[in-house]
């Protein structure tokens, strides 16, 4: 379609994914180097990945904005349960301020009423997906963004809670908190679990997501399963060779903590380690500072139209990924 003088809105493909990073690494690099942050650089194959896997799981909601024949912007949104997602939305600097955000929300967010207008109160052109009726939005945010924070919340997606990015390895010597004595663990295979993950996610994160669950076992990351004393999941964890650890869900909230703590021994990453940490997740987050992890850069806000999860008892994959 054509809209906003000369700009044509139309769904992503993975030829454009090379773009999309661009775009992404641009737009952080255009306001991050000002604030005396290390510029992001060009090779980021993880988040090639992360891309790929949005645009095969909601390929409806994953679209770009094109001035003659570049891309210039572009959004994507996952629908897990009844829980629209907005993922990224990153529009090229030279292109910012003329309504390519709020334009691509509305192709692929469920936003209703006045949300849903585009640049001067004009609805964009083209049916939004559908993803559930009255679905809660969800997104994660730059909290020295606020400009695309107030958009967000226009949309009635608000900041709720802080998400912190935790860099590094436990110091030598730190137990850290131990599990306790009636949880055993063992490597969680798929298959037959599959039904008590998806029924643990339910219970803390809102909706099952069995395709982000192979996404990261594509990703070459361990995953433990912790049961009670009568072999009930109470708990699962992801850690990765690459340092990544996440998503984590336990059905205590005092289980949080020492299955982190068991995660950041039991595999050794290639380098440092690192957490996105809710600012629900008290215990955890005094935990991981005093194991010797530091707080890398600012912190993110976690926003939503309404409450979803309980983030006292789930750690997220990542920023883009609830």
């Amino acid at each position: 379609m054509r809209d906003l003088d000369g700009v044509e809105l139309r769904p992503a493909t993975e030829a454009d994914l090379p773009d999309c990073e661009r775009i992404w690494r641009d737009g952080l690099n255009d306001y991050l180097v000002k604030l005396n942050q290390v510029e992001i650089p060009e090779e980021n194959p993880g988040l090639r990945r992360l891309h790929g896997h949005a645009l095969s799981t909601d390929p409806d909601r994953f679209a770009v904005a094109v001035r003659s024949g570049r891309v210039v912007a572009f959004g994507s949104a996952i629908q897990r349960g009844d829980v629209g997602f907005l993922s990224m939305l990153f529009v090229d600097p030279g292109e910012q301020g003329r309504g390519l955000g709020r334009a691509l929300l509305g192709r692929i967010l469920p936003v209703t009423g006045s949300a849903t207008d585009g640049p001067a109160g004009r609805p964009p052109r083209g049916p939004a997906p559908s993803l559930a009726p009255t679905p809660t939005l969800a997104t994660v945010t730059d909290s020295v963004q606020p400009i695309s924070n107030a958009l967000y919340a226009s949309l009635g997606i608000v900041p709720r809670m802080p998400l912190f990015n935790l860099v590094g390895r436990p110091r030598a010597g730190w137990t850290g908190p131990a599990l306790p004595d009636w949880v055993t663990v063992a490597p969680l295979p798929g298959g037959e679990s599959d039904a008590e993950v998806a029924a643990l996610d339910r219970a803390v994160v809102g909706y099952e997501h069995a395709a982000d669950h192979a996404f990261m076992r594509g990703e070459r990351s361990a995953v433990f399963g912790y049961r009670d004393a009568d072999g009930a999941l109470v708990g699962y964890g992801y850690a990765s060779e690459v340092g990544r650890i996440g998503p984590v869900a336990v059905r205590d909230p005092e289980l949080l903590a020492p299955v982190i703590a068991h995660l950041l021994a039991a595999v050794e990453p290639r380098g440092a380690s690192a957490i996105w940490l809710p600012g629900g997740a008290g215990p955890t987050f005094r935990a991981c500072l005093e194991a010797g992890l530091r707080l890398e850069d600012f912190p993110l806000l976690l926003c939503w139209s309404r409450p979803f999860a309980d983030f006292g008892r789930y750690v997220p994959i990542s920023p883009g990924l609830p």
